[in-house]
């Protein structure tokens, strides 16, 4: 499966100095990720832009590309990259449609464990509510500056064999994330900043469609 896959998310993602993280008690980790679920519950919609910078290990310069991103209801999920180049990933509740200026598919997402895994982490990381998810993470909260970060370990053997780790950022005052950053075995580090946010806006169903 083409690695493009997994660095959409995405979700999503500039990476702020490791000496301003402070660690936070058990307590504090605990508030922080009941609030940020809670507001993932009320969550019904999002719209956003975004900006993805892709860093690879081998190279000193970065891939650039941006976007908008669609979500609702917890079933349906829309990442389309307009620049440099166009490319559709939607997710819409079994089926997953990935679409480039030359080529369209269609994957049944229960044909694969990994793609399974794979889509529900997006669409969960695009809301925060991955931090429940103490099957496929252990999850450690941290203080950093204005924000919190949540750096997530992939326990399921699958997902431990592409990402180190995953690390949210999370704006107390929205209780929701506005950066992702993915860092993979290989060294490669993906990160995507979501702005813009529209929140509870009506989004029609035909922006997810599959066919």
């Amino acid at each position: 499966m083409n690695k493009r896959y997994f660095c959409v998310i995405g979700l999503s993602l500039a990476v702020m100095s490791a000496s301003a993280q402070k660690l936070v008690s058990e307590a504090e980790s605990e508030s922080m990720v009941q609030q940020v679920c809670l507001a993932a519950e009320k969550m019904r919609s999002l719209e956003c832009d975004f900006k993805q910078v892709k860093q690879l290990s081998l190279l000193k310069s970065s891939m650039v590309s941006e976007g908008k991103m669609y979500y609702k209801d917890g079933r349906f999920l829309r990442w389309e990259y307009t620049s440099p180049y166009s490319y559709i990933f939607i997710l819409n509740e079994g089926k997953v449609l990935l679409k480039s200026s030359d080529k369209t598919d269609v994957v049944d997402v229960r044909s694969s464990k990994m793609f399974q895994q794979i889509a529900r982490i997006m669409m969960n990381s695009v809301t925060g509510k991955c931090l429940e998810d103490s099957e496929d993470f252990k999850v450690t909260m941290y203080l950093e500056e204005n924000q919190w970060m949540a750096q997530l370990v992939p326990r399921q053997k699958e997902l431990a064999q592409l990402f180190s780790f995953v690390r949210l950022y999370i704006y107390p005052s929205i209780q929701m994330v506005k950066r992702v950053e993915l860092v993979e075995k290989s060294g490669d580090i993906t990160r995507i900043d979501m702005k813009n946010i529209q929140r509870n806006k009506t989004i029609d169903d035909a922006v997810f469609s599959v066919k």
